[in-house]
């Protein structure tokens, strides 16, 4: 790999970047994929035009992807092995690296939002299953009265393609080809955004429903600082892919490791995402946003739908090296 070192920026911008899941998406969900990342980019770019702050930013920007049915975050979550829906994020401020988590939660349809509501209203940092649950109806935040409401049709497809947790990795994935021969129908996955401020303030956020088939109680690393997620003054990130490679090798802060070190955000991410799957075979993918307004993606899976914008111009795209630029909102 080239090095390259990031450059000082004339001033700050405020900026956003979304992601909506890297793993073998197939052709069929590509346009309701990039559509749904262009609609939460310009959902979060509105807020920050309206003054909002990075952390404003970022649960508005995931909260339209926990909305929408195409990613596995909210009402597009997948299905444990057990058949029930459990659900996972968190949301981090660079500027006081205060951080808001909960993992295993049943009924809620924006977890990202009671992430925040951990961060900003109790002395903690991650609630997770029955715990999280029982604060989320202290405080009257909203929970389903049928946790099932989570499931989409997608998800309720993926049991008929894959048979088990493994094999739903490896469709999901592209660590390995599937060896069964069968046509597979694999489980998407995590969403996430990053901003930066007018104050120049960063923030991250990540949301998911976890892999297709997991046992019941497991968590990845969507809610785990460091992993599904880091930020603080140097820079921001939210990652995506196979849970359990990106906690082994805490690849969020690899990321901002790699800013620190004066990588560009782009490169940043591309470097750490390598160095994963050199340790332990694991894909993904990984957006980020630097102290100077630079903001950059990478991705090792088929497919990661991504959007960004930086001073009225929106890019996006799906496909590895692809990037277009649209009218922004």
């Amino acid at each position: 790999m080239e090095e390259r070192k990031a450059t000082e920026p004339t001033s700050v911008r405020p900026c956003i970047i979304v992601h909506g899941g890297a793993w073998a998406i197939p052709d069929a969900w590509k346009e309701s994929s990039v559509s749904g990342v262009k609609k939460a980019a310009q959902k979060g770019y509105e807020c920050l035009l309206k003054g909002g702050t990075a952390v404003d930013t970022v649960e508005a920007a995931v909260r339209i992807l926990e909305d929408d049915p195409t990613f596995d975050a909210g009402h597009g979550s997948v299905l444990t092995e057990e058949l029930t829906v459990e659900v996972d994020a968190m949301i981090m401020d660079g500027q006081t690296l205060e951080s808001g988590a909960v993992a295993a939660v049943t009924g809620v349809a924006n977890p990202v939002s009671l992430a925040r509501h951990v961060m900003e209203d109790t002395p903690h940092s991650l609630l997770v299953g029955n715990g999280a649950l029982k604060y989320a109806k202290k405080i009257d935040f909203p929970i389903l009265s049928d946790p099932l409401a989570l499931i989409s049709e997608e998800s309720r497809l993926q049991l008929e393609g894959n048979k088990n947790f493994n094999e739903a990795v490896l469709s999901g994935y592209n660590t390995e080809t599937c060896n069964t021969g069968a046509v597979v129908n694999p489980g998407h996955d995590t969403v996430g955004a990053v901003a930066m401020d007018s104050s120049g303030r960063l923030a991250c956020a990540t949301s998911t429903g976890g892999i297709s088939l997991k046992m019941p109680g497991r968590v990845g690393d969507s809610p785990l600082i460091g992993c599904g997620g880091y930020a603080n003054e140097e820079g921001a990130v939210s990652t995506t892919g196979h849970g359990e490679s990106i906690m082994k090798t805490l690849l969020a802060r690899e990321v901002v490791c790699n800013m620190e070190g004066g990588y560009p955000p782009d490169f940043a991410c591309t470097k750490a995402l390598e160095k994963m799957f050199e340790q332990v075979g694991g894909q993904g993918g990984a957006i980020a946003i630097s102290k100077h307004g630079k903001v950059g993606r990478g991705f090792t899976t088929k497919r990661m739908p991504w959007a960004t914008i930086t001073e009225g111009v929106l890019k996006f795209g799906i496909e590895p090296n692809e990037e277009i630029s649209d009218a922004c909102c």
